[in-house]
C-alpha cells in the first residue's frame, strides 16, 4: 500500500514593521530620571595661561586651545577670540560664593553669601574679599546655535557691568538684542591675563520668529539656579 506523502507547512515570514525610524522616536528613553538638578550647563570659558587646558602635560589638555580662545567647558569645543555673537536668554540676579584657599585645597565653603555680607569687603590692607561675586548668564551662541552660560568674576566684573550697561541701554526684553564677546589681553601688578569685551551687535535685534524661540526658553531658565 502506498505511503502517502505528509504535506509540510510553510514556514510563516517573521515581519517586523515600524512606524518611525527608531533613532528619532527611542532617543528620549531612559532619561526620564534625568532632571536639569542631574545636568551641569556647558560654560563659555576663557583660556588663561596658568589654565589646565592649555597644559599640554594636564589631563584636562584640550588640543587646539591657545591663550585668549573662548571653549566650551562640556564639549572641548573650541570657538577661537571672537567677536562671538549671542543673545541672553536669561541673566541671573549676582550671587557670591566663599571659597577655601588652593592652599587648603580649595573647595566651597558657603555658596549662598549674601552680598552685603562683610565677607564681601575688602580688607583694610587692601586684601581682597572672602566671598567671591558673580554674574551669571544663559547665551544663545547664533554662530553656532547653542545654548551655553557665562559666569563672570573677579577680574572680569567690570566687563560684566559693561554687559549689563548694554542691556539696560536697548531698553527690550533681555533676550532681544544680539551682542558680540572678544577676548582682550589685560595688565594686573600680577601681570597679563584675558578678559571680555561686550560690544553691540552691527546685526541688531533678533528675528521675529527667534524672539518667539526665546521667550520660551527664557521663561523656563529663569526659573533654574546657576550652580557653583
Amino acid at each position: 500500500m502506498p505511503t502517502k506523502r505528509m504535506r509540510r507547512k510553510p514556514k510563516t515570514a517573521i515581519t517586523t514593521t515600524h512606524s518611525a525610524p527608531l533613532v528619532a522616536t527611542a532617543a528620549p528613553l531612559g532619561t526620564e530620571h534625568i532632571t536639569s538638578d542631574d545636568v551641569m550647563m556647558p560654560r563659555l570659558g576663557l583660556a588663561q595661561a596658568i589654565s589646565n587646558e592649555v597644559n599640554k602635560q594636564d589631563a584636562d589638555f584640550i588640543d587646539g586651545l591657545g591663550v585668549g580662545d573662548f571653549w566650551n567647558t562640556a564639549s572641548g569645543k573650541v570657538y577661537g577670540p571672537g567677536p562671538l555673537t549671542f543673545s541672553i536668554l536669561v541673566a541671573h540676579p549676582p550671587r557670591a560664593i566663599e571659597f577655601a584657599p588652593l592652599s587648603e585645597g580649595g573647595g566651597v565653603v558657603d555658596p549662598n553669601v549674601p552680598l552685603t555680607d562683610p565677607r564681601m569687603a575688602f580688607g583694610e590692607d587692601g586684601s581682597p574679599p572672602q566671598a567671591t561675586k558673580f554674574y551669571d548668564y544663559v547665551l544663545w551662541l547664533h554662530e553656532s546655535n547653542e545654548m551655553i552660560a557665562m559666569s563672570l568674576a573677579r577680574s572680569a566684573i567690570k566687563a560684566a557691568k559693561s554687559l549689563n550697561g548694554l542691556i539696560r541701554m536697548r531698553g527690550t526684553a533681555i533676550f532681544v538684542g544680539r551682542y558680540t564677546v572678544t577676548s582682550v589681553q589685560k595688565t594686573s601688578s600680577q601681570g597679563n591675563y584675558q578678559s571680555w569685551k561686550f560690544r553691540n551687535s552691527p546685526l541688531g535685534n533678533i528675528t521675529e520668529e527667534q524672539g518667539h524661540d526665546f521667550a520660551g526658553l527664557h521663561s523656563g531658565l529663569k526659573l533654574t539656579l546657576p550652580t557653583p
